[in-house]
């Protein structure tokens, strides 16, 4: 059964455990300012019940979330215009040790590397936070870019912002105190997300180009080699928010018509082999051990599993107070960025039934196509 504490007005955050089959294991638009986050653990308080499917909340802690990347014993999330540092030793019991002074947007998106974090912030581009010491973050550099810079992905020194209509701005950030731009190719549409594997950069596209495929052997020339595109130049029938790269596929978060998988064996020609068509609308995606677990917007994460990337099935949902725009992975947990209801931590149970059938949660067929 899961529950969710209220401890704020506006402030949660969700944080998800994974059990999952025996013989897999886990591997690798601006809201309105809120107040301050408060320092501290979650407070006790009323609980609220939601809806789940083989997912358990384990903890949550309060902020309203639009962001979140895991690194060590660490969570990242970006709250509002704060960059706020949880200790997530304790999944179920997570504390706030700190806080990057008022950033000037809302954060879109964060990638952490070794001792610093690397933000999206929109409007004003790549800010870099010193989070060697996790009680004092301080911002240490940035990089206004021309764009809406809404993700990043840090790989070898140099920082990939999905820069909206700007494209893919590649920054070098060798020195964080002193970041400079080497790099730029544009995109079709509106770059929204950017997973960095080897010598390529995925950009979900916003608008008809789903995908966009980039060489980044030189980070100094980027330049496109391959895009997919499902449905022509209907720039109406989706948009792609954010992507992950896993065991030779891309898996992207449309907004409008759900997971997309497509094979990269060959990047200069993607080719597309399934679809999942979520609840509600994806905004984010994680992938690790044969899942795929999707920010879903009003509807909350589901659990894809993707095992067979041509017949993927859901095997388990947790219906979010808020509504979720990203998700992180780590140490066996879930952790979702849940807009105005916060950040959530959960435990997810995928079992099967003796046939080898997945097993329903006695919510499972409670209202689950509605948004």
């Amino acid at each position: 059964m899961a529950y969710l504490r209220w401890i704020g007005p506006t402030a949660f955050i969700l944080v998800l455990a994974l059990l999952l089959p025996a013989g897999l294991a886990l591997t690798a638009a601006q809201g309105p300012q809120p107040p301050v986050p408060l320092l501290g653990r979650a407070q006790s308080g009323p609980t609220l019940q939601q809806q789940a499917w083989n997912v358990e909340l384990v903890g949550q802690i309060g902020g309203a979330a639009y962001a979140v990347a895991v690194q060590g014993n660490y969570a990242y999330v970006g709250v509002g215009y704060y960059l706020v540092i949880l200790d997530v030793t304790n999944p179920a019991s997570p504390v706030v040790v700190g806080q990057s002074a008022l950033l000037p947007e809302t954060i879109k998106g964060v990638a952490v590397a070794g001792a610093y974090a690397y933000v999206a912030d929109g409007g004003r581009g790549l800010r870099i936070i010193d989070v060697s010491n996790p009680t004092s973050p301080r911002e240490v550099g940035f990089y206004d870019t021309p764009g809406i810079a809404w993700d990043v992905a840090v790989a070898g020194g140099y920082a990939y912002v999905a820069d909206d209509w700007a494209g893919l701005r590649v920054i070098n950030v060798s020195n964080p105190a002193s970041p400079s731009e080497v790099g730029r190719t544009s995109t079709p549409r509106s770059a929204s997300g950017v997973a960095v594997v080897g010598d390529y950069a995925y950009i979900a596209d916003g608008g008809w180009h789903l995908l966009v495929i980039i060489n980044i052997s030189n980070p100094a020339y980027p330049w496109a080699v391959g895009f997919y595109n499902p449905s022509g130049n209907n720039w109406n029938s989706g948009y792609a928010w954010d992507v992950a790269v896993a065991g030779g596929y891309a898996y992207v978060a449309d907004q409008y018509s759900g997971l997309h998988i497509i094979n990269m064996a060959d990047p200069a020609s993607p080719s597309e082999v399934g679809v999942y068509d979520t609840p509600g609308y994806p905004y984010g995606v994680a992938v690790a051990g044969g899942y795929a677990y999707v920010a879903d917007g009003s509807s909350g994460l589901r659990i894809i599993d993707v095992s067979n990337p041509a017949s993927p099935i859901e095997v388990g949902f947790y219906d979010t107070p808020g509504s979720a725009w990203d998700v992180a992975l780590a140490g066996g947990y879930v952790y979702v960025a849940d807009g105005a209801g916060g950040l959530l931590n959960s435990a997810i149970h995928i079992t099967s039934d003796p046939d080898g059938y997945p097993y329903h949660h006695p919510y499972a067929n409670a209202d689950r196509d509605q948004n």
